[in-house]
């Protein structure tokens, strides 16, 4: 089996699911940052992320508690979303680090009455955030950001990150989320 680590069982899961995630990746590509971030079209390659995806995945596959291969396929879904997102974020960072050098405009920007200071503020939280959010283990931050980013459910979660039951899932949930407040509160 390939959780122990066993470089043929590592070959056979890789040869396995690699169609799958590279076309889970390319479908997400495509319907988001060539159709909405055309900019940072240049940035990714389907290869790229599918290559760092699996990276995640081989270097701690007991992270994965689940026992089928739809709950695995929900899992991998997880990761690449999860990539994807943190990969536009680092680039949009960058896009607006590129522009710092610029005289500050204090006018309230369209959404809402929120600045330029405003928005430096909240991208100082979100990096926050995901620095301490990075010291989790794989399958808490996959929990955490399924649930407190993309909003799924609990029965979701159970099926897609090998939980044993929704109460299961939700007390594991509570407990990660009560683990991400002291570090935030410790780290601020």
């Amino acid at each position: 089996m390939a959780r122990k680590a066993d470089p043929a069982a590592v070959d056979h899961f890789v040869r396995r699911f690699y169609p799958t995630v590279e076309q889970m990746v390319h479908q997400q590509l495509a319907g988001d940052i060539r159709m909405h971030r055309p900019w940072l079209r240049s940035r990714f390659s389907t290869g790229d992320v599918v290559q760092e995806v699996f990276r995640s995945v081989v270097q701690d596959l007991n992270a994965f508690g689940g026992k089928t291969a739809d709950a695995f396929c929900g899992y991998l879904a997880m990761m690449v979303r999860n990539r994807i997102m943190d990969a536009i974020r680092f680039h949009q960072a960058a896009r607006r680090d590129g522009r710092r050098g610029q005289p500050i405009d204090h006018t309230p920007v369209a959404e809402g009455n929120r600045t330029p200071f405003d928005e430096a503020a909240s991208q100082e939280e979100l990096t926050h955030f995901l620095d301490v959010l990075s010291t989790f283990p794989e399958r808490e931050q996959l929990l955490l950001r399924a649930r407190l980013e993309d909003q799924e459910t609990f029965d979701q979660l159970k099926d897609q990150l090998g939980y044993g039951s929704i109460s299961a899932v939700r007390r594991a949930f509570y407990a990660a989320q009560a683990k991400l407040a002291v570090q935030l509160g410790e780290t601020a």
